[in-house]
């Protein structure tokens, strides 16, 4: 093999892996963005999507208190990635497992700001990775 053909495929290589790397971040992106609004629908807030959690993930709801609702990050990136963390106070889990002797249970979700609003997505969906899918890919609102 001539060095020239060398030259022009080890430099398309990278073009190749980032093509690549894109077109798995759009599909999975997309895949976890349509999993997440079929399974619990979208949500106008965030903390309307954490309320109705509660409901479904514990049984005779008493109270819920948003503790945080806000951009998961500090530096104020990704705006469109929140987390919200709250305080449960119920009769029991729907799972049968035992309330916490103090009373309430703690619980967190992050919510990805879609063009139709918000969407639930758990933490091993690398809601993260999904929210720098969305940015690239322009799937943010533009608010």
């Amino acid at each position: 093999m001539t060095s020239i053909k060398k030259a022009v495929l080890f430099g398309s290589l990278p073009v190749l892996l980032l093509g690549c790397f894109l077109m798995l971040t759009l599909v999975y992106t997309t895949a976890q963005l349509a999993a997440a609004k079929a399974s619990r629908g979208v949500f106008d807030t965030p903390e309307e999507g954490m309320r109705a959690i509660a409901e479904e993930s514990w049984v005779d709801v008493e109270r819920v208190e948003i503790l945080r609702a806000g951009p998961n990050s500090r530096q104020g990136r990704n705006p469109h990635v929140w987390f919200v963390a709250a305080k449960v106070w119920a009769e029991g889990r729907s799972d049968g497992k035992p309330m916490p002797s103090f009373g309430y249970a703690a619980a967190g979700s992050f919510f990805l700001h879609t063009k139709e609003g918000w969407v639930h997505m758990s933490e091993g969906a690398f809601p993260g990775f999904v929210g720098f899918g969305m940015k690239v890919f322009g799937m943010i609102p533009d608010d």
